[in-house]
């Protein structure tokens, strides 16, 4: 594999060509000049046989040679970094070609194992998904506003939502849809769908929804109906199969939290056979890790904790296990059994607010949570530091 200074030279050098090139003809470079180069650098990356953490240092550092000149070109969406980074995963999805190995999850991860882990507010990330993706995360999230009854905004605070750009299906749901499509283009017996991630395709990705807003029952409707309905149609998400009383698993599960709607009428529309008469439940919702009952096996697939909460159910706190800097064995055992509570009911566990500094201290008990206690998800921001430990 290419080192990202040879990488980086050659682009150089390419770029320098291309400009003498422009140069020797007595030319300036037009926007259909640009477009033409860049398509062309983009075209090349493939070549160095990059994904993972290194795809994305290389598009840090390089950026300057990857996109447009600066008099032609402004971000649409969330920065230029984004853009171009997107558009390069995104080139072949949708085109008539059906060739997996190629594909946007190739990209993305194809040298990079699935690792258990919740990426917190993704959309904050400089590449919401894709960033996620590309370590391996096998959870993201997204904090959505009913805006005005027809849009699913995506951020953090009402005051700074952008119903145009940063919405649900342009940051989430479309380019899921694209690079699903792109991986199951293929005629198969099997009924399995391949998932988002290159070396292990039967594996899901828990995809959080966050409710922001008050009216929670319209939200959830447009969830259904404009957002998820191409995912459905295309068999991506995991469904309760109201028929058989299981779990279907697919590329793709939802699990509804924050303000979420808990009534089953609201869940399945007013109908006994699922929201769209088909007997399916497509969302779940996010279980109380400490308060559960045997009715979530059928209404969720995985149960949530904040560490605070699991220690204090273990008789300590958050603090004593930081400036201890780690879980002794009594927290150990207690808290694993919490865990194998769950896991009883065929529900998967999600850890969050665990310790996140110093360094050595969030390492340790991120290692514990995950292999002494057997959590299936950990919220971790720093994604490139989880990815060398768990």
């Amino acid at each position: 594999m290419l080192g990202l200074k040879s990488c980086l030279t050659i682009l150089i050098g390419y770029v320098i060509a291309v400009c003498a090139l422009f140069s020797g003809k007595g030319k300036k470079p037009s926007l259909a000049d640009w477009e033409k180069l860049k398509d062309q650098k983009l075209s090349s990356i493939d070549n160095f046989g990059l994904s993972g953490h290194s795809l994305l240092q290389f598009f840090q550092d390089n950026l300057a040679f990857l996109s447009y000149s600066k008099d032609n070109y402004r971000h649409k969406h969330v920065s230029l970094y984004y853009d171009v980074f997107k558009e390069y995963i995104l080139r072949s999805a949708g085109t008539k070609k059906c060739l997996p190995v190629n594909s946007a999850i190739a990209k993305l991860n194809k040298d990079v194992n699935p690792m258990p882990v919740h990426s917190h507010n993704d959309y904050w990330r400089k590449l919401p998904l894709f960033e996620g993706l590309a370590y391996g995360a096998r959870s993201t999230e997204a904090d959505v506003w009913n805006m005005d009854g027809k849009i699913l905004a995506v951020g953090h605070n009402e005051a700074y939502l952008d119903p145009v750009e940063l919405t649900l299906d342009k940051l989430y749901t479309s380019p899921l849809l694209r690079i699903l499509d792109e991986v199951n283009c293929q005629d198969s017996e099997s009924d399995r769908k391949n998932g988002v991630f290159f070396n292990s395709p039967e594996s899901t990705l828990f995809f959080y929804i966050d409710f922001k807003s008050d009216d929670n029952e319209l939200t959830y409707k447009l969830l259904m109906q404009e957002y998820f309905k191409p995912l459905i149609d295309s068999g991506y998400l995991t469904y309760y199969d109201m028929k058989k009383n299981e779990i279907v698993w697919n590329p793709v599960t939802v699990v509804l939290t924050g303000n979420y709607p808990t009534s089953l009428d609201i869940l399945d529309n007013g109908n006994y056979d699922g929201y769209f008469k088909s007997n399916q439940r497509f969302a779940f919702l996010d279980a109380p890790l400490l308060d559960l009952e045997p009715k979530y096996s059928s209404l969720s697939v995985v149960a949530t904790a904040s560490f605070n909460q699991l220690m204090e159910h273990c008789g300590s706190d958050h603090w004593k296990v930081s400036l201890r800097g780690h879980m002794d064995s009594n927290e150990i055992n207690c808290a694993k059994k919490v865990i194998d509570d769950a896991h009883a009911l065929e529900l998967k566990t999600r850890i969050w607010g665990a310790p996140e500094w110093p360094a050595n201290t969030v390492k340790t008990i991120s290692h514990q949570i995950v292999h002494d206690l057997g959590s299936d998800l950990l919220n971790l921001d720093d994604l490139l530091m989880a990815s060398s430990l768990i």
